[in-house]
C-alpha cells in the first residue's frame, strides 16, 4: 500500500497503528525531516523518523513515513500502547478537563505537522486508519474519563461477545501537587477494572509547593474481555497526611481507554 520507488517498502514489519493518507501532492521529504527528532532510514524517495507531539505528561514520539509520491504515514510501533494516539488537548485544561468529542489523536497531529513543514494541504476526511499488527481489526474505539476533585469517576464497559478484541490499552495520568520534602503531601490516582488495581500513579516529592506530571501508557492485560460488563474507576486523591489542602484546589486525573476489535 505505501511501496516507495526507490524498491523499499513501508516498514510494516515494525508497525501498529496507523494513520495514513495520500496527498496527491509531490512532498519535500527534506522539508519533512525539520520537524524529526530523528532519523530512522532515508532512502532515494522516502524518508521515516520520529515526530514528537506535545501531550500531556510529556511528548508522544511518533512515527512517520513520508515519500515524493505523496504518501503520509504516522504510526506507534507493533510493541507500543495503541492508547499513545489519545490526545488529550491543551495544557491549560488541565485543571477543569472537558474532553468531550475527541476531535484528534497524536497519529493525525503528526500528519498536520508533517503537512505544514511540507506546505502540503491535510484534508481531515481523507485521512484513514490501518493496523498492521492486526489487519482483521475493522474498529477502533477511544472512551476518556477524567477527575478533576477528590473523589472517583467510574465508567462502565461491554464489548459483544461476538467481537474479536485484538488490544484494549489504557493512558493514565495524574497532574499532582508535590508539597514539601518527606511530608507525603502529594496527591494520588488510582485506575481499577471492576475494582482491581491497574495502575497506581507513582507520585513523590518532585520540589516544594510545585504541580508535576505522572502518566502510564499500558495493555489492560486480560483485564477487559468481550461478553462482560466492566466498571472502570479513576480516582483523583487530594486527602494528604496531616489534613493539608491547598487552598486551590487545581490538577487532575484521567485515563483513555483504547479498543482495537473487529465488529462482526
Amino acid at each position: 500500500m505505501f511501496w516507495s520507488t526507490s524498491g523499499n517498502a513501508f516498514p510494516e514489519g515494525e508497525a501498529g497503528i496507523a494513520a495514513y493518507i495520500n496527498t496527491g501532492q509531490a512532498i519535500n521529504i527534506e522539508k519533512v525531516k525539520t520537524i524529526f527528532s530523528s532519523v530512522d532510514e532515508v532512502g532515494n524517495n522516502y524518508i521515516v523518523g520520529v515526530v514528537p507531539i506535545s501531550n500531556w505528561g510529556g511528548n508522544i514520539n511518533v512515527h512517520l513515513y513520508a515519500d515524493t509520491e505523496g504518501w503520509l504515514v504516522a504510526y506507534l510501533k507493533s510493541d507500543e500502547p495503541v492508547s499513545a494516539i489519545m490526545q488529550w488537548g491543551i495544557t491549560n485544561q488541565v485543571d477543569n478537563p472537558n474532553i468531550g468529542v475527541i476531535k484528534s489523536t497524536t497519529l493525525e497531529d503528526a500528519l498536520y505537522k508533517a503537512g505544514d513543514a511540507s506546505g502540503v494541504g491535510i484534508v481531515a476526511n481523507k485521512i484513514k486508519y490501518y493496523d498492521f499488527e492486526f489487519p482483521n481489526a475493522n474498529r477502533m474505539m477511544i472512551i476518556a474519563k477524567t477527575r478533576a476533585s477528590n473523589g472517583a469517576n467510574i465508567h462502565q464497559l461491554e464489548i459483544p461477545e461476538n467481537y474479536d478484541l485484538y488490544e484494549a490499552s489504557y493512558y493514565h495520568y495524574i497532574r499532582y501537587f508535590s508539597r514539601e520534602y518527606n511530608s507525603d503531601a502529594y496527591w494520588d490516582s488510582k485506575l481499577r477494572v471492576d475494582g482491581a488495581v491497574i495502575s497506581d500513579a507513582s507520585t513523590s516529592h518532585q520540589g516544594n509547593n510545585v504541580y508535576k506530571w505522572w502518566r502510564a501508557l499500558d495493555q489492560y492485560k486480560g483485564s477487559i474481555t468481550p461478553g462482560t460488563l466492566h466498571t472502570i474507576t479513576i480516582t483523583y486523591d487530594a486527602t494528604q497526611i496531616g489534613g493539608y489542602r491547598p487552598s486551590v484546589d487545581k490538577g487532575s486525573a484521567g485515563v483513555a481507554t483504547v479498543l482495537i476489535y473487529r465488529a462482526t
